[in-house]
């Protein structure tokens, strides 16, 4: 039951609530929620109060709902880990889904003087820019967009359209190690929280405002920057995770 003494807002506790009946397996991956009369019932909360609730679960990944057919337990998210790299493929497959690829663009363009300066180029200098959608089971995870020096991007190009050919899913890491001459040897990368605008909720199938994990790359070889990539992760699809060593203290 709810506590309404407490300092916590019911549509809180209700999160916590249906949390916990999804943890307990009270509610399975895939079944179907009560519905918002039910639950407003259940629970002696007005239905704004369930359906904010319902937001915010369906937000942090809890829930999903299907337009017309109800609210439903979601697949726990997507975990990478960031103490080793796996395959696109890789990844998903430790949750039970099966990955996809799709060239959503690949074009060649002029860089700003940020991206520039990034891949260490003159100003104005021609780049490849290639954008990927990464689904699992067929439903939007991950949007890339990668720019690259003009030589080592027709490189990633061709190969990104003869992976698409024969159906394998990929990222542009898994390219370089198939099909691309110059691999990297050295990845550095960022985290940022951000939410999708109009376009970005467009590609992964969310609402505009959307939470999202922003990933910023750049991948070098012997020293030279050959890739700037932005990933973006929808943040109920995906999270992820590092293990480190504390000092020890003698």
């Amino acid at each position: 039951m709810l506590n309404r003494e407490g300092g916590l807002p019911l549509y809180a506790q209700l999160v916590e609530d249906l949390r916990q009946g999804i943890e307990s397996g009270q509610w399975p991956v895939g079944s179907r929620l009560p519905s918002e009369r039910e639950l407003c019932t259940r629970f002696d909360v007005s239905r704004i109060t369930v359906r904010h609730a319902i937001d915010i679960a369906q937000q942090e990944g809890l829930l999903e709902r299907v337009h017309g057919v109800g609210t439903f337990v979601a697949q726990p998210p997507v975990e990478q880990t960031l103490n080793h790299v796996n395959s696109f493929e890789q990844t998903l497959a430790q949750r039970g889904l099966v990955a996809a690829t799709s060239i959503h663009s690949a074009s060649a363009t002029v860089g700003d003087l940020a991206l520039a300066s990034v891949l260490r180029l003159e100003a104005m200098e021609p780049v490849t820019n290639l954008q990927l959608v990464g689904r699992g089971n067929d439903e939007p995870v991950v949007f890339y967009d990668s720019y690259f020096p003009q030589d080592v991007g027709e490189q990633v190009v061709s190969a990104a359209k003869r992976a698409q050919r024969k159906g394998s899913p990929f990222s542009t890491l898994d390219l370089y190690r198939d099909s691309v001459r110059a691999a990297p040897d050295r990845l550095e990368q960022t985290f940022e929280a951000m939410v999708a605008d109009r376009a970005l909720a467009d590609l992964l199938a969310v609402s505009e405002g959307w939470p999202v994990l922003r990933v910023i790359s750049v991948m070098s070889q012997a020293g030279r920057p050959i890739e700037y990539r932005m990933a973006s992760y929808r943040g109920d699809r995906y999270r992820f995770a590092v293990e480190r060593d504390l000092p020890t203290h003698g």
